[in-house]
């Protein structure tokens, strides 16, 4: 009894209210802690690095970090990756050396009263560079082959150049922008594709491309050989019901012919047949008609030289 007075004695004097007080402030400071600790991670939050104008993000060390936070219940309930943003203002870092930046607080913005336990990474190291243009050529990638007998003639790209803007160091490296696969399997006919897209290279995630498409225009023709043959006799061909003959000047000419390889590797000069209409002469006198050619199937004239002869009609 002597013992419990005592301690009522000593808790009505200050010594002993400030002591009382001491405690009931340490039960509340553990009750609160224990409200308020409840803990969650987030992960996987996109991190943006504010560059200053005109310029970009090169390199960075990291392109998401995880948050860690603490509160109560209500607090974290919401939480989410869509609410909170990771953000690192370097617009007043006009230079290309490497700046590391060390995480906290200031740098996240979440709704709610909870705090930040901590981030992670902790830091990070990033690199910036001014942005460029450039005009650069734009290159066709074709796959397969055309089939046989076949060969491009001429290929047109509209624009033939196009304009890329990104960083510096990016866009010195790039010499032409190539375009999508356009396949050649099978084609025997021109190709004409009016947007057709480009391609960007491995590190274009910070670089625009203008126009992004181009057109194509492909002539495809049939391969084709070329063959002389001189000295080929010129015969008259006489209107019906004319008799008479018809006096040539020159008698004979060169004719060159083109076609397939398979055509003209097998031509022979008894394939071809050189003429001139005597039914287009205007009179007994001399007269120049063009020289004209039967030729085989798939087998067409490049020319013929000369290209006229002279034609005198005698009954």
């Amino acid at each position: 009894m002597k013992i419990r007075r005592r301690i009522l004695d000593f808790l009505a004097t200050r010594n002993g209210l400030r002591l009382l007080a001491l405690g009931a402030a340490v039960v509340v400071w553990y009750a609160i802690r224990a409200a308020t600790s409840n803990a969650t991670l987030i992960t996987d939050i996109p991190l943006t690095i504010q560059p200053p104008a005109d310029w970009s993000v090169v390199a960075g060390s990291a392109k998401t970090v995880d948050v860690a936070f603490l509160g109560t219940r209500n607090d974290l309930r919401y939480l989410n990756r869509e609410m909170i943003k990771a953000t690192v203002d370097a617009r007043v870092h006009e230079d290309t050396r490497p700046l590391t930046v060390t995480l906290s607080a200031a740098h996240i913005n979440a709704p709610g009263s909870a705090r930040i336990d901590f981030i992670r990474p902790a830091t990070i190291t990033f690199r910036l560079d001014r942005r460029i243009t450039k005009q650069v050529p734009v290159t066709v990638e074709t796959q397969n082959l055309l089939p046989d007998g076949y060969e491009t003639e001429k290929m047109v790209v509209t624009p033939a150049t196009v304009e890329l803007s990104g960083p510096a160091q990016i866009l010195d490296q790039i010499e032409s922008i190539r375009t999508v696969p356009v396949d050649l399997d099978g084609r025997i006919r021109s190709i004409n594709k009016r947007r057709l897209p480009l391609v960007p290279g491995e590190n274009f995630a910070d670089v625009r491309i203008d126009p992004p498409a181009v057109t194509l225009d492909l002539t495809i023709v049939e391969r084709s050989v070329s063959l002389v043959f001189p000295d080929l006799p010129i015969m008259a061909l006489l209107p019906p019901g004319r008799s008479g003959q018809a006096e040539l000047d020159p008698e004979v000419a060169t004719l060159t012919v083109k076609g397939r390889p398979e055509l003209i590797k097998n031509l022979s000069a008894g394939d071809l047949r050189l003429f001139v209409d005597a039914g287009e002469a205007s009179g007994p006198g001399p007269d120049t008609l063009p020289i004209r050619a039967v030729l085989p199937n798939g087998v067409t004239r490049v020319r013929t030289e000369p290209a006229t002869a002279t034609v005198r009609l005698e009954d």
